[in-house]
């Protein structure tokens, strides 16, 4: 297990430690969702078993504890601490599992539920100002957003950064997701992180908190710092904005 901290700016990030969270491809179509197979597909129709709230487990022992969330401890993971610069908190953590990755915030919800609809359609009208294009699709944790926004790939050819938005509303908090790298174009890569993505655990509290708070994150107790360099064709500004849980998505510039 790998753990790495990214410090973030509105416009600038510095210290990247980890693989890009996003997939650049020159493909039109790279926006498609992972095909699912029409058993996968009335499994997820008939019950979404997606992440928990802290009162459905006995004990935190086999995860990693983040604050407000727990993350299941494995081996072939990294987790990435992603720190806004001005403020120093964390604001999300970025999971890299094989060629996949997905970036995670936990965020406080009504009872009414209904959160993650109203999110829904923010990211998609931040995707389309962004001259992006995006689609709206039955996913295993219900609805989710296949997007894709124009970038410059390394040889300099113009071609779409990809991501898949996915989320899932408990008990007074929704989680956010964001599947990059080969997960957000291809089902098998994308299979490991949705699992991961399912049992991880929320901790709201009890704190009277207004709609999308995004809940405390920390560094897990004894957890070591690991820098891992990237060169500079693969630096982007992938750093969560300050409404992270309404426009997701940044410019390459």
């Amino acid at each position: 297990m790998l753990f790495g901290k990214k410090k973030t700016a509105s416009n600038d990030a510095t210290e990247e430690v980890s693989a890009p969270m996003d997939t650049a491809t020159d493909a039109p179509d790279a926006a498609a969702p992972p095909a699912a197979s029409s058993e996968e597909s009335n499994a997820s129709t008939a019950e979404l078993h997606g992440p928990r709230d802290f009162s459905e487990i006995e004990s935190k022992k086999g995860y990693l504890d983040f604050g407000s969330l727990l993350i299941p401890a494995a081996k072939n993971q990294q987790v990435r601490l992603d720190i806004d610069q001005k403020t120093k908190r964390v604001v999300a953590l970025t999971i890299m599992v094989e060629q996949a990755s997905i970036q995670v915030q936990p965020f406080s919800a009504p009872k009414s539920g209904g959160t993650w609809n109203e999110v829904l359609e923010q990211i998609q009208d931040s995707v389309i100002k962004q001259n992006g294009k995006v689609k709206q699709v039955d996913g295993r944790f219900g609805k989710e957003l296949a997007a894709r926004v124009p970038t410059v790939l390394k040889d300099g050819r113009k071609g779409w950064r990809v991501a898949r938005f996915i989320g899932f509303e408990g008990q007074r908090w929704f989680l956010r997701g964001v599947v990059g790298g080969r997960g957000a174009i291809d089902a098998s890569a994308a299979r490991a992180v949705e699992e991961l993505f399912s049992k991880i655990v929320v901790v709201r509290g009890d704190d009277p908190l207004p709609p999308r708070e995004l809940l405390r994150l920390q560094p897990p107790e004894g957890a070591k710092r690991v820098a891992v360099p990237r060169n500079r064709a693969q630096r982007r500004d992938d750093a969560p904005s300050p409404n992270p849980a309404a426009a997701p998505v940044s410019n390459d510039t």
